[in-house]
Formats: structure tokens, C-alpha cells, sequence
């Protein structure tokens, strides 16, 4: 096969591409920029362009890496899947947030630098040059949110980038509930009892069901409550619930990450305004379980130390 020694995504030649040797059609890749994962001869020969930019997949792959994700694309559709499942940052101040969080989760100790490349490193923040990379480092220093470290080539964080990082733990920590929003049916009981609410708490959460809670205000009203104070939600939308649909939209209009599933049953029903998203299609409460487990992991910030 032609161009072995340039990454499929981001097109660098400081690369290494293996071969499976046990006979599969898989590429395993080691890039400089982009990390490492394995992707099939098909997506390595196929046009990137339709799945989307260069560097949001390249951003995207390269942050999964360093959560430690295994990360495998065998069809188009798992760039979708890859997309979706991190979190593009929308301005400068998003990106220098990726930035002060990298470098506290890589240092060493207290006051230590983290060696930071641009030529490499622009991945990181979704980045689509170097020189965009070098504007957010220069604009954060700028704030005072990190300092050179000249012994590592790299830098570390300054005291507002610790001020900076206490007001991102604490929003990121704020809740581990996760809100779900499913049909309240007795159908789904075994869904709910052998699928959402095992995953959710294997995983950390705290899975809150409205109906399932004791109050005396309007349901509406703890809904809107119980969305706000949530770290997560879960949106299921076998039955069709118009409710479904709302608490979803309003989750996402607050910047909460909502994690879309559906029982395979009832998939073709999805409202052509939420199938761009990349549903869970479930069979049993089982299979439920263990997707779900996988995609938080996939989708939601590792814990920072």
C-alpha cells in the first residue's frame, strides 16, 4: 500500500504504521501528532474529507489518546462516533481551559513544566496550525494562566492558571448526578433496574429518575431543577416521549453532556432531528449496560487527579 509512512488524518511523516500480522485488514499507527490507533485499510485509503476537518479529527483522536482510550475505526460511521464523543472547544478561552488541563494532568509534581511542542502539540486544543496552538499559549501567558519552564521546553502553570484550574475542577465536580430521561413505563423497569441505573453508578453517577424521587412541586419543575444540577444526562427514547425531546434540547442548551440510546425495536422512530446524533441502539438491559458504561467513558472527562 501507497503513503505507509504518513498518518491517515493528520498527514504527518514523523509516523509509524504496522501491518497486523495475524492476517486482518487493520493498520496500527503511531503518530507523533495524533497518537496512536488502529484504523482498517479501508478508512486509511478512503477521501477524510467527508467526515469531517483534519484537525477536529486529528484534535479528536489525540485527546482520546491521552484519556487512554483504545481507539479503533473500522468504518466511516466511527468518525462520526470519534466526533461526537469529544468535546471541540468553541473559543480561545475553551481552548486555553484544554491547555491548563493538560499540562496540571502531565506534570510531575508541584511547579514542575510539561515539554510541549507546537509542531506536535496543536492537536491538544483542536488546533489547526502550530500557529494557533502558539496564539492560545501566548494569550494564556498573557493571563498569567501558565510561564515558560525552560528546563523542560515547555511550561507549567502560573498562579492564575491554579486559580483557573480550582474553578474548573469544582464544575466539573459539582455533580455526579446524572439525570435520565426515559419513558415511565413498566416495560422499561428491567432497563432501568439492569441497564441505566447500574452503568450510571459503575461509572460514578448518581442516576436520578423523576418519578422515582419523592417531592411536592410540579414535575416540571423538578425536572428543570434536576437537569440544572446535573453533571450528565441520559436521554432514552424508546416510546417517543415528547418529554424525552424536551429535556434533551434543555440539557444541551446548558452545555450538559447527553448521552443519546434507544431500544433497537423502536430506532426507526427517531425524529429526523436528533438521528444526526450517535444513538446507543440497545436490545436487552444487559448489552444497555455495557454500552453505556463504554460511551461515558469515551465521551466524558477522565477524573483529574
Amino acid at each position: 500500500m501507497d503513503n505507509l509512512d504518513k498518518c491517515p488524518i493528520c498527514k504527518f511523516g514523523d509516523c509509524t504504521i504496522e501491518q497486523a500480522t495475524d492476517g486482518r485488514l487493520i493498520l496500527f499507527v503511531s503518530c507523533k501528532r495524533c497518537g496512536e490507533f488502529q484504523i482498517s485499510f479501508i478508512c486509511f485509503k478512503s477521501d477524510l474529507k467527508q467526515y469531517g476537518e483534519k484537525h477536529l479529527l486529528s484534535g479528536a483522536i489525540r485527546n482520546l489518546y491521552e484519556k487512554g482510550e483504545m481507539i479503533s475505526i473500522s468504518f466511516g460511521e466511527d468518525f462520526k462516533k470519534i466526533l461526537d464523543s469529544t468535546n471541540e472547544p468553541k473559543n480561545p478561552f475553551e481552548k486555553m481551559d484544554l491547555l491548563i488541563k493538560y499540562i496540571y494532568d502531565k506534570m510531575e509534581y508541584m511547579g514542575a513544566g510539561v515539554e510541549m511542542n507546537s509542531n506536535l502539540d496543536y492537536p491538544l486544543l483542536y488546533a489547526k496550525n502550530s500557529q494557533e496552538f502558539l496564539f492560545v499559549v501566548k494569550k494564556a501567558s498573557e493571563l498569567r494562566y501558565i510561564e515558560p519552564d525552560e528546563s523542560k521546553q515547555g511550561y507549567r502553570l502560573a498562579l492564575g492558571g491554579w486559580e483557573r484550574l480550582q474553578e474548573l475542577l469544582q464544575k466539573e465536580v459539582k455533580s455526579r448526578q446524572a439525570f435520565v430521561a426515559m419513558w415511565f413505563d413498566k416495560e422499561l423497569d428491567v432497563a432501568w433496574e439492569k441497564g441505566f441505573k447500574p452503568a450510571l453508578i459503575e461509572t460514578g453517577y448518581t442516576p436520578l429518575r423523576i418519578d422515582k424521587e419523592e417531592h411536592n412541586e410540579k414535575i416540571c419543575d423538578e425536572i428543570i431543577a434536576g437537569i440544572r444540577e446535573s453533571g450528565l444526562l441520559v436521554a432514552d427514547f424508546t416510546g417517543q416521549r415528547g418529554g424525552v425531546y424536551f429535556e434533551a434540547g434543555f440539557a444541551k442548551g446548558l452545555g450538559i453532556p447527553v448521552i443519546w440510546t434507544c431500544r433497537k425495536d423502536n430506532s426507526e422512530n427517531l425524529h429526523f432531528d436528533t438521528r444526526q446524533y450517535n444513538h446507543i441502539i440497545w436490545e436487552k438491559p444487559e448489552d444497555l449496560k455495557e454500552q453505556l458504561i463504554n460511551r461515558i467513558r469515551a465521551t466524558l472527562p477522565r477524573n483529574i487527579k
